[in-house]
């Protein structure tokens, strides 16, 4: 009896210290103090790869290297990184303490990071903003598990966003709609999201078997009290899209496609055989206080024609883009030739500037528009670098290795 007694006593000591750890997890979620401010003005974080794995570095505004704190873990992979909207920290999706990937805060002014998720599923980086929303430091659009959720950095929630909750589906004739249902013609996962000036305009990028197709969903109801349905917008091999501070996003599409079973207009029709409008595009897309969307052509790679476009970023003040420019290969892929700057206006590419030669990709603006970082790959390294947006004073911030995803900080100085 006596052995009985002690081994449930061990057991009930067990569960105590679980239930004590569980709840210790969900204070420190529900208080995150998060104090310090960083001064982040001119850096830049990137991800240092080493084989499948990668880590979160950050670099001063003098070049120095600032490397995040490491986890008890010895092997570990920091796949996404983004800064808060205020530039003040840094959040990583990594799998630190899981197998699963999470969201990381990284505060450099403690020199600590700090899973700042939950659940299971593998989670990408956060996405904050509208800019101007006084929750964007606080709620972030995350990838995971093929939606777009809503991550609230105190408490670890998340609310689904693409595709909308059930609730939110509006019903169609007889039947009604499930939520991923309305996007099934459009992909079957979602890659990215933004907010295009407010939380009421979302647009979505989805993963198809052709390539990828850019949708645009108001989150409002219509006339008759439903929730309004998605449009597509762009059907492409290749697409991604950027943000200004107002929302309004730069558009690549390579590979142009008519959506399927959809009618082809007759001019693109000839001898039976369809022809494009065009192989590659740059748009400017706006939401208009209607909630439609309202489009201008920037720049247009013809049918037939070797260049295409392979990159992009926009200026936080939304008034120039950077480009990166390839070639198509005849085995197939492309390889980045240059990067040249534009308006981002209505036909901005005949005002086209190239500022940078060679291998480069992955484009980010600094905060006042100054400065541009970039990869550029020599031989088998592919290197962090840093110039003028007019291409002068070029600086190479990484000594070799393979480098990604470089990113200035959106911090302003004051």
């Amino acid at each position: 009896m006596k052995k009985q007694n002690a081994k449930r006593f061990i057991i009930w000591g067990l569960a105590i210290a679980v239930l004590m750890i569980g709840f210790q997890f969900w204070k420190n979620f529900s208080e995150d103090p998060d104090l310090g401010d960083f001064d982040s003005v001119g850096h830049i974080i990137a991800l240092e790869r080493d084989g499948s794995r990668g880590k979160v570095v950050m670099f001063d505004e003098a070049g120095n290297r600032i490397d995040a704190p490491k986890p008890a873990k010895s092997e570990y992979d920091d796949r996404e990184i983004s800064w808060s909207v205020d530039g003040q920290r840094v959040f990583t999706s990594s799998n630190r303490d899981s197998s699963a990937y999470s969201v990381y805060r990284w505060n450099p002014a403690k020199s600590k990071i700090e899973r700042r998720s939950l659940g299971s599923i593998s989670q990408g980086a956060p996405w904050f903003g509208p800019y101007g929303d006084p929750d964007a430091k606080q709620y972030g659009l995350i990838q995971a598990g093929g939606q777009i959720l809503a991550l609230e950095i105190k408490t670890g929630a998340t609310g689904t966003v693409l595709p909308p909750s059930a609730d939110r589906v509006a019903s169609e004739g007889e039947g009604s709609t499930s939520s991923m249902d309305m996007y099934s013609k459009f992909g079957d996962s979602f890659v990215k999201a933004r907010f295009a000036g407010g939380k009421d305009r979302v647009i979505g990028l989805m993963r198809n078997d052709e390539g990828n197709t850019l949708v645009y969903h108001p989150m409002v109801l219509n006339e008759n009290g439903q929730p309004e349905r998605p449009a597509e917008l762009y059907r492409a091999a290749r697409i991604n899209f950027d943000v200004d501070q107002k929302g309004v996003a730069a558009v690549l599409v390579a590979g142009f496609q008519f959506p399927p079973e959809s009618e082809i207009p007759a001019e693109f029709v000839k001898d039976g055989k369809v022809t494009p409008p065009f192989m590659d595009g740059i748009f400017k897309l706006a939401i208009g206080a209607d909630l439609k969307p309202v489009v201008e052509p920037v720049a247009f790679i013809p049918v037939g024609a070797r260049e295409t476009f392979v990159d992009l970023a926009v200026s936080p003040d939304g008034t120039k883009i950077a480009v990166v420019i390839g070639e198509n290969l005849p085995t197939g892929g492309y390889e980045s030739r240059a990067m040249v700057v534009m308006p981002f206006e209505a036909q901005g590419s005949q005002k086209m500037t190239p500022i940078i030669q060679g291998a480069v990709s992955s484009p980010s603006w600094s905060a006042d528009g100054t400065q541009i970082t970039y990869l550029k790959t020599t031989g088998s390294d592919t290197d962090v670098y840093r110039a003028n947006a007019d291409g002068s004073t070029e600086l190479k911030l990484t000594n070799g290795g393979n480098w990604s995803s470089p990113l200035f900080s959106p911090q302003l100085p004051k």
